[in-house]
């Protein structure tokens, strides 16, 4: 098996017949159909007339397998194969003309890719995020450099004891006492 642009070509040849097929798209998704088809020439002796048998299943789980018979269509062998798991297949060709002839490939079937809907709007999400976390960084950034205003100046009360004293003291105590001289 072979890429050869969007297509995926098989190639095989013994000493009577040689198989030619292709596979389109090269590079099938799973739930994506995928066209198949062969072709089946003899070197020498009559044209091969079919039927051909195409079996796909994973690599690892030959249970859960398609097996389709193919009548011939004009010159050729067609069949629409639809993938159901993403991960490696194995596709067998059977066919018998002089003799039983079996011949495998591998082919890989990928993952289907997420909506566009659904990538837009991660993609979107995404955007909006680092956009938020950029403003949220530049502001951090601008509050940091801005110089710190001084606090607003007040007058020091300057107090000393003696004014602390008049001040939770009756007046009249601040009066000197009268002299005893003059009392009398």
């Amino acid at each position: 098996m072979e890429r050869r642009g969007d297509v995926l070509e098989l190639r095989w040849a013994d000493a009577e017949e040689r198989l030619q097929g292709t596979l389109h798209p090269a590079s099938p998704r799973e739930g994506e159909p995928s066209m198949l088809s062969l072709h089946v020439g003899a070197f020498e002796g009559p044209e091969f007339a079919g039927p051909l048998t195409v079996t796909f299943h994973l690599k690892d789980a030959p249970a859960q397998q398609v097996t389709r018979t193919l009548q011939r269509d004009g010159v050729n062998w067609h069949t629409e194969v639809e993938f159901e798991e993403p991960g490696l297949y194995e596709l067998e060709v059977r066919y018998q003309n002089t003799r039983l002839k079996v011949l495998t490939g591998h082919l890989t079937v990928a993952a289907q890719p997420l909506p566009p809907g659904l990538s837009w709007g991660i993609l979107a999400l995404s955007a909006g995020t680092a956009l938020a976390l950029g403003v949220r960084a530049m502001v951090r950034r601008v509050r940091a450099s801005a110089p710190a205003s001084p606090p607003p100046e007040t007058a020091p009360v300057a107090s000393t004891p003696l004014e602390s004293a008049s001040a939770t003291e009756p007046a009249a105590a601040t009066v000197p006492p009268p002299d005893a001289a003059s009392s009398q």
